[in-house]
């Protein structure tokens, strides 16, 4: 089993990275959360990795974080759950947000996710709530570190907000929490609305 990989960036997509490590590229899944945190292409990056092994194919499906692998793992367990379905999971929130979602049995948060529809958020909540419940408790997990969005939109969402009558500190504030919720990608509205929403 792959347990994790250490390797050079040579691309990134929202769905997929390739790594090259000593001349062999390996090309990997990941959820919408890991792309957030990865760094720029020709950088070192360090990623958990899960091997899918079926009859036709094998997947390696990397992660930013162990809690992310981990709940991709608790996930896979789940009838009519695969891969992909996982992946698009883990893209919906942090893994302590989800874990939240279904211990309580909310399933209207978890059909908000786009893809997940009542019926596998129904199964979601009955095959892992009490190993939900279990993980919220231990506290044993974090969320990914997500990637800032650009430094420009950052910088205007943080005025945008001064002169809405913030404080320097309190705006920052709220753009850095927007920001770790939308990702690298996020648009200066996006990040606006959100730290508006708080």
């Amino acid at each position: 089993m792959i347990a994790f990989v250490r390797a050079l960036l040579t691309d990134k997509q929202p769905t997929r990275v390739v790594v090259e490590h000593n001349g062999l590229g390996l090309e990997m899944l990941i959820p919408l959360s890991t792309f957030a945190a990865l760094p720029g292409v020709g950088a070192e990056v360090f990623l958990h990795t899960h091997l899918h092994v079926r009859e036709d194919a094998l997947t390696l499906v990397g992660f930013a974080s162990a809690a992310e692998k981990e709940l991709f793992e608790l996930l896979l367990s789940v009838s009519g759950i695969g891969v992909r379905s996982a992946l698009a999971i883990l893209g919906g929130s942090p893994p302590a947000e989800l874990y939240g979602w279904i211990a309580r049995g909310d399933e209207a948060a978890l059909t908000r996710i786009p893809g997940l529809g009542k019926k596998t958020a129904q199964r979601l909540i009955l095959d892992l709530k009490e190993k939900a419940a279990q993980q919220l408790q231990s506290g044993g997990f974090a969320a990914p570190a997500a990637a800032a969005p650009p430094p420009e939109f950052a910088e205007q969402a943080v005025l945008a907000l001064t002169g809405l009558g913030f404080s320097k500190p309190e705006a920052q504030r709220a753009i850095d929490k927007a920001a770790a919720r939308l990702g690298a990608e996020a648009k200066l509205e996006e990040l606006l609305r959100a730290a508006l929403q708080g």
